[in-house]
């Protein structure tokens, strides 16, 4: 039976009205429930649950007289409904219907007439007229409602409908184009012979023709004749500084490397962080080598620069030198063709072609510029040590400092990272800005951190806005800017106008930062740490700590994974990182330049594996405050490393804190792992050693986060012992911050838990009374100070016998709150038992013995002793400024104590000198609204009473006391 367009044009209306239809509207329904019950029954998704919800939401009314769609329609699955259940949970039900659009209503309701329409016809034909006017009638609603129409458009277009017999027929004529193809195909293989013979033909004539060529390219190369010629690296748009003292550094380590090699070929590695001014050093070596070698001979000499950033540019590098060098056209033109199909047979051939020449030269120098893979590369260059070059050097320019030898024969190594000199750096920014006045560029010199590309660009930046509209615009506006974070805007204007080198400093350290990642696994998981850390220093042993057990999770055989001597060298030998040695020029700490550790925390802080890392972070940085704590108040060297690192350690309290939206869950995601009781002992001991080096800004910020933690732990008697602890620091810390009663409470909830865990004789339940006792000190309570106090040196009297350091702590509380008591012959007599103690087990220079001091000097003053209480203070003061530096709490009182014994010799003028200092640190440690500074204003206001100064205090010491 053949079927007419007509009836073909019915069939496919049906086939839109009886399937697609039902599809959209399935798309229309589930749009509409969403947008009204996903926040209360949930998503639709076919559930027996979402039928069940809908059915509920139906009145006793709908219920009833909708009985037979309600039955189909509380099973959920929208797959089984026709058009009747769809049309009437969209226009009709109490869920949807009431409260739908008038835009969907209107278009759903045109669809339903159309199916009735079409349910109800009673002849199966369509002309073409009412097939389109029907069409497009469905397509306006779909359009309408924003559904897809592909489908209906490829129904409507659709011109042929196949069936089996034309399938047949179609196979039947596949068959016949086959033997058609296989008859050409015989007669093109008959022509291809032809073809064939003819091409042999002419490839020898072509090979007579080349041989003819060749003679002659050989008698040109016969006759030519070698000459001197320089070839630099490129100069860039702007103004350049002569590095002098650089420059003639460098060339004297290659002149002493040049004397040591008896005539074979020297290599010389310059290496750096992107923008130090690695190819404009070298372009400067290569300038002066070319002047000094023509002058002290009359033999030939050479400067090449090869750009090695690729085997590419390498092989357009060669080329050029090779025709520097006299190689023919002729010959560079047939291996021009084939560098893009083969660069490295390309390369091999040209060595054979350029090193042989090189000998007739008494010196040369080739400047490798741009290496990028150094290991790639060096196979391609004369090879150190080698004769078959003759007599000259190889200069390498690489951020690449992977496959630099170390301490190699015929070598010299030399990093460039720190940037210029200070006076090369002021006159780089003096030519290019064309701003002669000084003012503030020091400043942003070392903002800039001395590296030339940075220098330049900032310069350019300010010579282009002066020029161009703000003519007014100084260094200041520049570090304004600079401080607003929009470096990288600035280094836009050079990086479009130097043609040399179009990359801004911001996108080369980028580039820099993704091949070393990529290229390094230890390099890579020490950027994710760095990248969680602040900007200054890092202790080495932390990112050592780190990176083992970062890879060690990575690697499963034991044997694959790195030494930590390995990682060490590793992190130290990159040109992105700065090292900082010690005294003994042992390597102690790194860091990155400023600029790479922006872009690093930029790029890496969103990056997924920082927020699996961050547990490893916190467990390094953990492991060395640990390890330091007990050495920090002995020398000043664990002082400074405990700071650096409690500052790290606040970057990545930072980091958690912003990664997760509040505290809440930050603790939750934390508590949720193994490592929440780790965490919580990392956040208190931070909070401690915050304490002890005077932050206490930072010590609360610490103290309160591990407190948050508390509930999260479990009860066994780890924890238990975790969680004393843990509210005893939060005491103290907010002892330090002036709030005693709210501090006393948790001290002793401390006291109870610890009592509960060690029973009341330990050392620990000693501790806890001794840190009630201060906060009683402290509420004017000496009494019951007393008592706390007397407890523990009963304590630790039969725990510890007569030399310990804790019985000298319970010494000097017993002696400073007898001196509250004004019995200060008693507590003279407990101060100079504790010095003998300190003195014993600790020597003259540690922190408890200084604090003896400063008690029995404060303890003499009050007993009007006043030659042997300054005796005593400066000895503390001594003692303390060597551990703590300048800037600490107990600085401070030394010096407030100091002033003072200077008041009542009548000294006011040391007396005042004194105080200001204290006050200085009080402010800079506690902030302006601290009991601390209300006494220092107090003491400073004493002296301008009592030695009559006409000077103004502050206007506020009233009220601060």
């Amino acid at each position: 039976m053949e079927y007419t367009v007509e009836q073909l044009n019915f069939f496919r209306i049906c086939y839109i009205v009886f399937d697609l239809i039902p599809k959209s509207l399935r798309s229309v329904f589930k749009s509409e429930w969403d947008i009204r019950y996903k926040g209360s029954f949930g998503e639709w998704k076919d559930t027996t649950q979402n039928g069940s919800d809908f059915f509920n939401s139906e009145s006793k009314k709908s219920r009833s007289k909708n009985a037979r769609l309600l039955t189909t329609i509380k099973n959920g699955n929208t797959a089984e409904w026709d058009c009747s259940c769809f049309f009437f949970a969209i226009l009709f039900s109490d869920s949807i219907g009431t409260t739908l659009s008038r835009l969907v209503r209107t278009n759903v309701n045109d669809l339903r007439e159309f199916r009735n329409y079409i349910a109800h016809i009673t002849e199966a034909k369509f002309t073409d007229a009412e097939f389109h006017n029907s069409i497009g009638r469905v397509l306006v609603d779909f359009s309408s409602m924003g559904l897809p129409i592909s489908d209906i458009e490829e129904v409507k277009n659709q011109t042929s409908f196949p069936t089996s017999e034309v399938n047949r027929l179609m196979a039947l004529l596949n068959n016949l184009q086959e033997e058609l193809k296989r008859a050409k195909s015989n007669f093109h293989a008959s022509e291809e012979q032809v073809r064939k013979l003819t091409f042999d033909l002419q490839q020898a004539e072509d090979t007579i023709l080349r041989e003819q060529e060749q003679i002659q390219c050989l008698s040109d190369e016969i006759n030519s004749r070698a000459v001197s010629f320089c070839h630099l690296p490129f100069k860039p748009s702007h103004q350049i500084v002569k590095r002098t003292n650089d420059v003639s550094r460098i060339l004297t380590q290659m002149q002493k490397l040049e004397d040591g090699c008896k005539g074979v070929v020297s290599t010389v590695y310059l290496s750096g962080s992107p923008g130090c001014g690695k190819s404009q050093i070298a372009r400067q070596i290569g300038q002066e080598f070319f002047r000094t070698s023509s002058d002290e001979s009359d033999g030939l000499t050479f400067v090449a620069t090869v750009n090695a950033e690729t085997l590419e540019t390498l092989v357009d590098s060669y080329i050029t030198l090779a025709k520097q060098l006299g190689v023919t056209e002729y010959t560079l033109t047939q291996l021009a063709t084939s560098k893009d199909s083969s660069p490295k047979e390309t390369i091999h051939h040209l060595k054979s072609l350029i090193f042989p020449k090189m000998r007739q030269f008494f010196k040369w120098l080739i400047i490798a510029d741009n290496v990028e893979d150094l290991s790639m590369v060096l196979g391609y260059l004369p090879q150190t040590a080698s004769e078959e070059c003759g007599h000259g050097q190889i200069l390498i320019t690489t951020q690449d400092t992977s496959a630099i030898p170390t301490s190699a024969p015929q070598t010299y190594h030399e990093s460039l990272s720190v940037g210029m000199q200070s006076e090369d750096a002021l006159e780089l920014l003096k030519q290019v800005s064309q701003i002669s006045n000084h003012k503030r560029a020091e400043e942003v010199v070392e903002v800039l951190e001395f590296q030339p590309l940075a220098l330049a660009a900032a310069a350019f930046y300010v010579c282009v806005v002066v020029r161009h509209g703000s003519p007014n615009y100084t260094w200041h506006d520049y570090l304004e800017t600079f401080s607003r974070g929009e470096r990288e805007g600035t280094e836009e204007p050079l990086a479009k106008e130097n043609g040399a080198y179009s990359k801004t400093m911001t996108t080369a350290v980028k580039m820099a930062l993704n091949n070393a990642s990529k290229n390094d696994e230890i390099l890579r998981q020490t950027f994710y740490l760095l990248s969680l850390c602040a900007s200054e220093s890092l202790p080495i042993e932390a990112a050592v700590s780190f990176v083992k057990a970062r890879t060690a999770t990575s690697t499963k055989e034991t044997h694959e994974r790195p030494t930590k001597e390995l990682i060490k060298a590793k992190i130290l030998k990159s040109s992105l990182i700065t090292c900082l040695r010690g005294d003994d020029k042992v390597p102690e700490y790194f860091k990155m330049h400023q600029i790479v550790h922006e872009v690093l925390k930029a790029t890496r802080i969103t990056h997924p594996e920082t927020r699996k890392a961050l547990p490893d972070a916190i467990r390094s940085l953990h492991q060395v405050l640990l390890s330091e704590y007990d050495q920090l108040f002995t020398n000043g060297h664990a002082c400074v490393k405990l700071r650096r690192v409690t500052s790290h350690c606040k970057a990545l309290h930072d980091v958690l804190s912003t990664m997760l939206a509040n505290r809440g869950d930050l603790v939750k995601t934390l508590a949720s792992s193994n490592t929440s009781a780790s965490i919580a002992a990392w956040l208190s001991i931070t909070a401690t050693v915050c304490c002890d080096l005077s932050n206490p800004s930072d010590a609360i910020l610490f103290s309160t986060s591990a407190c948050a933690f508390i509930e999260y732990m479990s009860n066994t008697k780890e924890t238990e012992k975790l969680k004393a602890d843990i509210l005893a620091v939060h005491g103290r810390v907010l002892t330090l911050q002036c709030q005693y009663e709210l501090s006393l409470l948790f001290l002793e909830e401390s006291t109870n838990i610890s009592i509960a865990v060690y029973g009341k004789e330990h050392a620990t339940v000693a501790g806890c009374y001794n840190n009630l006792g201060n906060v009683s000190r402290k509420l004017g309570d000496y009494s019951e100070a007393k008592v706390y106090y007397k407890k523990a040196l009963n304590i630790t009297k039969k725990i510890y016998g007569e030399e310990h350091p804790n019985l000298a702590t319970s010494y000097n509380n017993m002696g400073v709150v007898y001196s509250d008591l004004r019995r200060h012959h008693e507590a003279k007599e407990y101060y100079e038992k504790a010095v003998i103690i300190a003195q014993k087990i600790y020597g003259e220079e540690h922190a408890d013995t200084a604090r003896t001091y400063n008690n029995l000097g404060n303890v003499h003053n009050d007993l009007q002793q006043y030659d042997r209480a300054m005796a005593y203070h400066k000895e503390a003061l001594k003692i303390r400024k060597k551990i703590y530096g300048e800037e600490h709490a107990d600085v401070a009182g030394s010096y407030n104590n100091l002033g003072n014994v200077y008041r009542n010799l009548g000294e006011y003028v040391q007396a005042k000198q004194c105080h200001v200092m204290a006050l200085k640190i009080r402010q800079k440690v506690y902030g302006e609204g601290h009991m601390k500074v209300a006494t220092s204003y107090h003491n400073l206001n004493i002296i301008y009473r009592d030695s009559s100064l006409q000077s103004k205090v502050k206007s506020n010491i009233c009220s601060l006391l």
